[in-house]
């Protein structure tokens, strides 16, 4: 890794605690943090090797890496879910510290065969593995989009600007005020145990700093000192606190899901699904961080960790901070990369980015690639064309159509989830033998609808992120027995 792909980063530490008062940054390392919030999250089980610590994301991933791919509407659907693309990747591509985001956001795929690139409209993939829409053969010829070059340089926020990060990840422009204001807050008197450290981020910090902002409330001090014990850190929970004000939210489309319960416990052990839950399940992994935020904040409790004061401090930035509305909305309510939406999304449909179209004058695509990528002005196309587009292909469609919104697994395929959401192709044999050390005479069989109500959905989405135990926590949910002796005496 060449120098350049490190960030040097000042640190005010406190000696004898061992422990982060606070950083002292520029904007592009400010940049790299407010990235994290455009990441999906399939793409940050990924990068954190499955161990993301974000509820049973880690074994819903695990499970789609051993899902036979004939399961999924294209080959490419499992690429698309297991390296989710986010929508801001060309963006990051321009952040200092590099191995976050995708390697070459730049790069397309289009059929290698003549004949399709000498058509007045071309199709274009992202992904890897999916088969042309004119001949059905694999699109594996890569291409390079050409970026434009920005002269105000930075990614999200201003250049000219300087910030103070909290342990805790509270982004605030520096001052001398705020910093004394941060001291009086961790009630500390005696700046002589006070010392500065000058620490470089690569990849492997940054990537230790986006794990331990989604369990921690010290990320900081946990990232520069590992072997520190430090009061406040997350524990993970399964408390699902939900505000009222949505339960009264509108029937939505309904799906049908049979449990298999502990009866004694009321513990879920296993659940019988369809193509439509799974391919809920499925699409949230495309969600970006920042839109799982927004969601959550507005309905229910925050998550474990301290990356939700990341995204608050978005929010409490100033427009003036960030280089425009535009990169400020990105990380506010980040959108889904294209085709990676699913029309019928229960919580809510996130917005996709439009479909990227690249216009060539005077050639077709053929001419253009023999011509070394370039237009030959002197010369017309040998095959006619005045107008060439590239057009978007959807990797989830077999018939290689450009319609958004459909889904991952082939449908009327049944499938086994179990409560941490590993799930698998139906087995009555697995699901017997997952019930090992049980009476039989103890379980019992329930069919519940998933989002009569938009709750059941968000509570879904809420228990994936916080919980090991989801279907429990969403369906057959253990009521707190009520306090004895708790009456008041007048």
């Amino acid at each position: 890794m060449s120098s350049s792909s490190f960030i040097k980063v000042k640190f005010l530490i406190h000696r004898e605690q061992k422990r982060v008062v606070f950083v002292e940054a520029g904007s592009d390392f400010v940049d790299v943090l407010f990235s994290f919030l455009t990441l999906p999250l399939g793409a940050i089980v990924r990068l954190l090797k499955k161990q993301s610590g974000l509820g049973s994301l880690d074994s819903l991933y695990e499970s789609i890496e051993q899902l036979d791919a004939q399961h999924l509407q294209t080959e490419a659907c499992k690429e698309m879910l297991l390296n989710p693309r986010s929508a801001a990747a060309q963006l990051c591509n321009d952040l200092k510290i590099k191995g976050i985001h995708e390697l070459k956001p730049m790069t397309i795929y289009t059929c290698s065969q003549g004949g399709c690139l000498i058509h007045s409209t071309c199709y274009y993939t992202y992904a890897s593995k999916v088969l042309c829409g004119f001949c059905g053969k694999l699109m594996d010829r890569a291409w390079e989009w050409r970026k434009e070059i920005s002269e105000e340089g930075g990614v999200f926020v201003k250049t000219t600007t300087e910030f103070l990060i909290t342990d805790d990840l509270r982004v605030i422009p520096a001052s001398l005020l705020k910093s004394f204001s941060l001291l009086k807050e961790m009630r500390i008197k005696d700046t002589s145990m006070l010392e500065e450290m000058v620490m470089e981020f690569g990849t492997k910090e940054a990537l230790n700093l986006l794990g331990r902002s989604l369990v921690s409330k010290n990320a900081l001090t946990e990232v520069c000192f590992p072997d520190a014990c430090v009061q406040g850190s997350a524990s993970s929970s399964s408390s699902l606190p939900i505000k009222e004000e949505i339960i009264a939210e509108e029937a939505q489309n309904e799906i049908k899901v049979e449990l298999i319960l502990n009866k004694k416990n009321n513990g879920l052990l296993y659940a019988e699904v369809r193509d439509d839950f799974i391919n809920q399940l499925f699409s949230f992994l495309a969600f970006p961080l920042g839109s799982v935020l927004k969601i959550l904040s507005d309905n229910m409790s925050p998550l474990d960790g301290c990356i939700q004061n990341l995204y608050s401090s978005v929010k409490t930035l100033g427009l003036d901070y960030f280089k425009s509305e535009i990169c400020r909305n990105m990380l506010l309510a980040p959108k889904l990369a294209t085709f990676y939406g699913y029309k019928n999304q229960l919580i809510l449909e996130l917005e996709e980015i439009t479909k990227m179209r690249s216009t060539l004058k005077g050639s077709c695509a053929k001419c253009y690639a023999d011509n070394g990528y370039k237009i030959c002005s002197s010369t017309r196309c040998t095959h006619g064309i005045r107008v060439s587009q590239f057009i978007e292909q959807n990797p989830k469609s077999v018939k290689g159509l450009l319609d958004n919104g459909g889904g991952f697994v082939v449908s009327c395929r049944r499938f086994g989830i179990m409560d941490n959401l590993h799930i698998s192709l139906l087995s009555a044999v697995s699901a017997i033998i997952n019930a090992e050390n049980l009476s039989i005479s103890d379980l019992v069989g329930k069919e519940l609808c998933l989002s009569k109500y938009k709750i059941q959905a968000l509570s879904l989405l809420h228990a994936m992120v916080i919980s090991k135990t989801v279907l429990t926590d969403v369906f057959a949910p253990r009521r707190k027995q009520p306090r004895r002796n708790s009456m008041k005496h007048a």
